[in-house]
């Protein structure tokens, strides 16, 4: 099959023309040409570039050289054959270095199918690199998904602009680190598909109210970042970020439905004066995290107490991490009185932190990063074993008070596959007597996932260890819910319990609880009892058990020994 190509003909001669068109179709070539024999219709012509340009030398007004010299100004490079009957060997190799592609006789053509044949192969090949070039660049810099600059792209950018701010201060810049709130709603619900298309539609919305000068890219998931170039004034940035919370106040079309989102944005600026485009990147994310923290749907400007505390939180991390296997940790135990007897009955485990540096540190401030990290399985198994440990010590020294020991879990624990066989492996290990171990999970955790929590607890009943509704009251649990789970006890939380001796409104719901426990067959522990009228309160209205500073506060477990030792009675 003929091989077909444009080409630019540079000839005064119609029979010239005809000779050359005639040569190269006789070789196997089809030219779609056009043939031009002055500087202005030749310029005109490379406005629409061929794929080959032959050209005489010597023409009335325009000469090879020439024509080869304005190709190169206009930043063309197409191949560039000199076809002349009256050129000389020096000229022909000056413009061999001026970068034409080979020279030919006009009585000596055998050679110009070969010449031809080898420009264009050579054409062919620098194309092909230069799209592989053009997909390794896209690939590489460009999210797969929306085209958009990606992480490496967009730092590379913003790096140019960071050394320009360093040479010169008064090269404003800005960037935004946008982040999704509810799209992990989406993508669990509607699919990956949806969740992917409806990313798509946010980066075509964001990309129409951004500046050519500035950037728009995706980090990934559900994250975008912004590099406002070249501003008037940082104050710009904080304006352009309303802006873009504001759009999200218009839903996007997704399969039918009307999807809502809102944008968490973290604001950062050269005013920072930056040396490093990480850095820059890091602010804003760190800023964009308060946000989150905040309540979402808001934008924030970084500032270094923001840096302070993501650094404090990423040593925190680490400690944390490091805890666990150097056994920083320790349980402290607050003793539950039985009313009838005013005896110690048992102890709920209270975990602590006993951090090298930083001394006693309380679980509230710990425990929500560890869940984070993944680590309350860990620290709940550990917890476990440690107090059930301590529980055989007691019960060994004191075999007549029938001591029992509660331990806090999280719904988290309660989704692991392997909870039930671990507690009754430590159960086993330590010899603890048959029903002396008790489980507390509060109520607004256990409504976050009632059904695995409920499987859980049966299987937990089956072995005798008995559950513990903590902080009841504060959530929003479900009457069927306590009517199906085998819940033994319910914990009044300690904001009702210490308004007991003050407020009619807390006496009336403390004893309604008390009412529906033992409706329910349940038994009540009050916490938080802090005085002798809400104790005395407490044991009118039929209560089982208490816990609270009024008995003593957690104690590390020498105390708590000493404390049993001592046989105290309230």
């Amino acid at each position: 099959m003929p091989t077909s190509f444009n080409l630019l003909l540079v000839e005064d001669s119609p029979t010239d023309a005809d000779l050359l068109l005639e040569t190269l179709r006789e070789a196997g070539f089809d030219p779609v040409c056009r043939r031009v024999d002055s500087k202005p219709d030749y310029l005109r012509e490379l406005n629409t570039p061929p794929d080959l340009i032959l050209s005489d030398f010597a023409l009335p007004q325009l000469d090879g050289k020439t024509a080869l010299q304005l190709m190169k100004e206009r930043g063309l490079d197409i191949p560039f054959i000199i076809v002349s009957g009256c050129i000389g060997e020096e000229m022909a190799v000056e413009c061999m270095k001026a970068g034409a592609a080979d020279y030919l006789l006009k009585d000596r053509l055998g050679r110009l199918a070969h010449s031809v044949s080898q420009v264009l192969e050579h054409k062919r090949l620098i194309e092909e690199k230069r799209q592989a070039e053009q997909r390794l660049f896209l690939e590489t810099f460009h999210d797969p998904l929306t085209g958009l600059p990606n992480r490496a792209l967009f730092l590379d950018r913003l790096g140019r602009v960071v050394l320009r701010n360093q040479r010169d201060r008064a090269h404003l810049f800005a960037v935004l680190h946008l982040s999704l709130d509810g799209f992990r709603i989406v993508h669990d619900s509607l699919g990956h598909s949806a969740a992917d298309r409806l990313v798509i539609d946010v980066s075509q919305r964001m990309l129409r109210r951004v500046r050519s000068a500035d950037t728009f890219a995706r980090l990934g998931g559900e994250e975008f970042v912004f590099l406002l170039d070249n501003l008037k004034s940082t104050d710009n940035a904080t304006r352009v970020a309303e802006r873009i919370r504001q759009e999200f106040t218009t839903p996007f079309a997704l399969d039918g439905q009307d999807i809502f989102l809102t944008a968490s944005i973290g604001v950062t600026s050269s005013t920072t004066e930056y040396e490093d485009a990480e850095h820059v990147l890091r602010d804003a994310t760190t800023a964009m995290h308060r946000v989150k923290g905040l309540g979402r749907s808001n934008f924030a400007i970084f500032d270094k107490v923001m840096h302070e505390q993501a650094m404090s939180r990423l040593k925190m991390e680490t400690d944390l991490r490091q805890g666990l296997e150097r056994e920083e940790f320790l349980l402290h135990y607050q003793p539950i009185v039985a009313l009838d007897t005013g005896h110690v009955a048992g102890f709920e485990a209270l975990i602590r932190w006993q951090h090298p540096e930083q001394g006693l540190i309380m679980p509230h401030a710990f425990l929500t990063i560890a869940a984070e990290l993944g680590m309350l399985a860990a620290l709940g198994e550990w917890s476990c074993q440690e107090a059930c440990r301590q529980l055989r010590v007691w019960q060994d020294a004191f075999p007549k008070m029938r001591l029992s020991v509660s331990v806090n879990l999280s719904v988290q624990q309660f989704a692991h596959p392997d909870l039930v066989s671990k507690l009754k492996e430590i159960l086993d290990s330590t010899g603890v007597e048959e029903g002396s171990v008790k489980i507390e999970i509060t109520e607004s955790e256990m409504m976050d996932n009632p059904k695995a929590v409920s499987d859980v607890l049966h299987q937990l009943n089956l072995h005798h260890i008995e559950a513990c509704l903590d902080d009841f009251g504060t959530g929003y649990s479900s009457l069927s819910y306590l009517q199906r789970l085998p819940i033994t006890f319910l914990k009044i939380d300690q904001s009702f319990v210490r308004r007991l001796d003050g407020e009619d409104d807390a006496l009336a719901i403390v004893k309604t609880i008390i009412a529906l426990a033992h409706e329910l067959n349940r038994k009540v522990i009050a916490e938080g009892v802090e005085t002798k009228e809400q104790l005395s309160i407490l044991r009118s209205l039929g209560c089982e058990y208490a816990q609270g500073y009024l008995f003593a506060k957690p104690l590390p477990q020498e105390e708590a020994g000493n404390l049993l030792a001592a046989a105290r009675r309230w």
